[in-house]
C-alpha cells in the first residue's frame, strides 16, 4: 500500500511517501520554496517524493490528509462566525479560501494532482500522537499532543496501547497554551508560529516573578485538571489577525515590543513568566493525565513539544518514567503521522517492536559526482579538495574546527524536521568562548542572546549533562555540569539544548565528533542549522555555497569536498 501524507494550509507544510508501513521519503515545503514556514500547497513536496522514489500519482493508493477539515470549519464557524460583524472579512475569506480547498478536498486533489483516489482524513491532534507513539520504543504509553488548536481540541491526551488512542483528557477552544504562548510571542516583537524558540532563549536571562501577576490573572486550574484562559485579554474568538485586547497591554503595563527594537530587561522578565507559566501548566496537566493511568512511559507531539525548556525537566516534576518525542512534533510531522494512523489505528497493522521510522534523514541527497558538476559550475574549484578516505576528512575538519574554524557540513539526505541533526549543519569548537558570538554575529547574523546546541556522542553524553537519557532529536534541554569548559553551547542559566549522536544513527557525524575528541579532549561540537536569518535550511549544494560564500564561514564541506576561502 502506498500513501501520500500531506499537511498544508496553516503552517509548515509538508509531504511524506510512506509504502507498506514505512516512510520513504518526506520534505517539508519550505526547504523546497525557500518560504520559511510555507503553509501553501504542497506541489514541489509532493512532486520531489514521487521522482524519489520513482512513482508517479497513480501509484498513490490512498492520501492521508493531517486533520478533519469539517470538524475545523465547525469550530471557526462557532467561534469568528459568531462575531462576523467584527470582522467580515475574515470569516467570507475563511470561507471562500475553505471552499475551494480543503472544504472541497478531493475536488480540489483531482484538480491539483490528479488524484481520483481515496482520502483518509485523521483528526489533527491523532496526526501528532500517531507519530511520536508509532515511532516510539514503547508498547503502551500516555500520549499528550499540545499546540495552538487542531479542530476544536488545543490539547489532547491519550493511552496508547495495541493500536487504540483511548482519551484521558483534553484542554478545548479557546483555552490554548499554544495560542497564549504565541500571543506573548507576538507582544515580544517575533513573529508567533516562528518565534517561539526566540523568547525560550530569551527567558533565562529573566526574572519570572517580575510578571507572575499577568499570568496568575488570564488562567486557572480547575480540580479537574483542566486549565481555563481568561478571554477577556484575547481575541482569537473572532480574529486572526490582532491576538490580544487593550486590556492584556494594561496588565502586563508595557507596550508592545516593535519587532527589531532593542530587547529590555522588561522583555527578558515577560518572556522568563510566560516560560514559567507554561512549564506549570504543562506539568500541571501531564500529572493528572499520568495519574489517571498504570504506566510511566509518556510521548509528546504538536508544536508545543519544541519547548525543550519544558521537556528537559517534565521527569522532575511529573512521574514520568520513560519519554519519547519524535524528530518533528508539530504540523510537518503530521504528515508522517496521518499515515502512520490510517497504517496502525485504521487497517490495524501492528506497531513494530521497539519502533520503527525514527530516521529523520528523509529528503534529498546528492552523490560526489554530482558535487563536482555543481562545483565546476559554481567556479570554486581551485578552493576544492577532494578525499577519498572520509575518516582522514573527519581528521583534517576535526583539526581544523579545533584551530578555531567555522565549517559549513553538507551530507546525505536532508533532514525532516527543524532541527539540524549532522547533515546541513554549522560545526563550531564549543569550547571557544568567542565562538558563540562571532557565529550569532557573522555568520547566522541574528541576534546575539540566541543559544546553541552541543552534539555529543551517545556513550559520553552523561559526562557532560544531566539529562535522564539519550536525546536523538535536539528536543530537550539540560543542566551542563562543567559548563566552564563547553562556554559557547552552554546558556546563561548553565543549561544546553543537546543532541545525542549513536553510530547507527549518523555514522559520519558519530565519526567526526570522535575525531574532535582526539584533538580537543571532549567528543563535543557546537551544531546549529546551515542558514542565515530569515533563510530556511540548506537542503541543496548550490545554496549550500551561496550561505558559505554570503557568510563568516571559513569552510564547507560537500561529501567527500572540502571547500576554503
Amino acid at each position: 500500500m502506498v500513501s501520500l501524507g500531506i499537511s498544508a494550509f496553516y503552517h509548515d507544510s509538508a509531504v511524506c511517501l510512506f509504502e507498506n508501513g514505512k516512510v520513504i521519503a518526506a520534505i517539508e515545503e519550505e526547504k523546497l520554496s525557500g518560504i520559511k514556514h510555507d503553509n501553501s500547497f504542497p506541489k514541489q513536496a509532493i512532486k520531489w517524493v514521487l521522482q524519489y522514489s520513482n512513482k508517479t500519482i497513480s501509484d498513490i493508493d490512498t492520501i492521508c490528509w493531517y486533520e478533519e477539515p469539517n470538524l475545523k470549519y465547525d469550530r471557526v464557524k462557532n467561534t469568528v462566525g459568531k462575531h462576523w460583524w467584527k470582522n467580515r472579512k475574515i470569516w467570507k475569506q475563511f470561507k471562500k479560501e475553505f471552499e475551494e480547498t480543503e472544504g472541497n478536498l478531493s475536488v480540489y486533489l483531482a484538480k491539483k494532482l490528479n488524484f481520483t483516489g481515496k482520502v483518509e482524513y485523521v483528526k489533527h491532534h491523532h496526526s501528532h500522537l500517531a507519530f511520536s507513539y508509532y515511532t516510539s520504543p514503547f508498547d503502551d504509553c500516555v500520549g499528550i499532543s499540545v499546540d495552538g488548536v487542531g479542530e476544536w481540541e488545543t490539547a489532547l491526551a491519550v493511552r496508547c496501547k495495541n493500536n487504540t488512542f483511548e482519551e484521558i483528557s483534553s484542554l478545548k477552544f479557546p483555552n490554548s497554551l499554544g495560542l497564549v504562548y504565541s500571543t506573548i510571542t507576538a507582544y515580544l516583537g517575533f513573529k508567533p508560529n516562528n518565534g517561539e524558540y526566540k523568547v525560550m532563549g530569551l527567558a533565562p536571562y529573566g526574572d519570572p516573578m517580575k510578571y507572575k501577576h499577568v499570568f496568575d490573572k488570564i488562567s486557572k486550574f480547575d480540580v479537574r485538571g483542566s486549565i481555563e484562559i481568561e478571554q477577556k485579554y484575547f481575541t482569537w474568538k473572532y480574529s486572526n489577525t490582532d491576538m490580544y485586547t487593550y486590556k492584556l497591554v494594561n496588565l502586563i503595563g508595557i507596550e508592545p515590543r516593535e519587532p527589531e527594537s532593542k530587547i529590555e530587561q522588561h522583555h527578558m522578565d515577560l518572556a522568563a513568566a510566560l516560560q514559567k507559566w507554561y512549564e506549570s501548566c504543562f506539568y500541571y496537566f501531564t500529572n493528572n493525565c499520568m495519574q489517571q493511568s498504570n504506566t510511566s512511559n509518556l510521548v509528546l507531539g504538536g508544536g508545543s513539544a519544541y519547548n525543550g525548556t519544558a521537556n528537559g525537566k517534565i521527569q522532575k516534576h511529573a512521574p514520568v518514567g520513560n519519554l519519547w518525542i519524535p524528530f518533528a512534533p508539530s504540523d510537518a510531522g503530521s504528515a508522517i503521522g496521518a499515515c502512520l494512523y490510517h497504517w496502525h489505528n485504521t487497517l490495524d497493522n501492528p506497531k513494530v517492536k521497539g519502533g520503527d521510522n525514527q530516521s529523520p534523514y528523509l529528503g534529498p541527497e546528492w552523490t560526489n559526482q554530482q558535487f563536482t558538476n555543481i562545483i565546476l559550475k559554481e567556479k570554486v574549484t581551485n578552493k576544492a579538495m577532494f578525499y577519498d578516505d572520509t575518516k582522514m576528512l573527519c581528521q583534517n575538519v576535526a583539526k581544523l574546527i579545533n584551530d578555531g574554524a567555522v565549517v559549513g557540513w553538507f551530507q546525505g539526505r536532508t533532514e525532516f524536521g527543524a532541527r539540524a541533526l549532522g547533515n546541513r549543519s554549522i560545526l563550531a569548537n564549543p569550547h571557544l568562548p568567542d565562538v558563540r558570538d562571532r557565529i550569532n554575529r557573522v555568520v547566522k547574523k541574528r541576534e546575539l542572546f540566541r543559544p546553541f546546541a552541543p552534539s555529543v556522542v551517545v556513550e559520553e553524553y552523561a559526562k557532560y549533562f544531566t539529562s535522564e537519557g539519550e536525546v536523538p532529536y535536539m528536543n530537550q534541554v539540560v543542566k551542563v555540569t562543567n559548563y566552564k569548559s563547553i562556554p559557547s553551547v552552554t546558556h546563561v542559566d548553565g543549561s544546553a539544548r543537546i543532541h545525542t549522536v549513536t553510530k547507527k544513527q549518523n555514522k559520519l557525524y558519530h565519526t567526526l565528533l570522535k575525531e574532535f575528541k582526539k584533538v580537543s579532549g571532549t567528543p563535543i561540537l557546537l551544531n546549529t542549522s546551515f542558514n542565515l536569518r530569515g533563510h530556511t535550511m540548506t537542503n541543496d549544494p548550490q545554496k549550500a555555497i551561496w550561505t558559505f560564500l554570503n557568510s563568516d564561514m571559513d569552510y564547507l564541506v560537500l561529501g567527500n569536498y572540502l571547500i576554503s576561502k
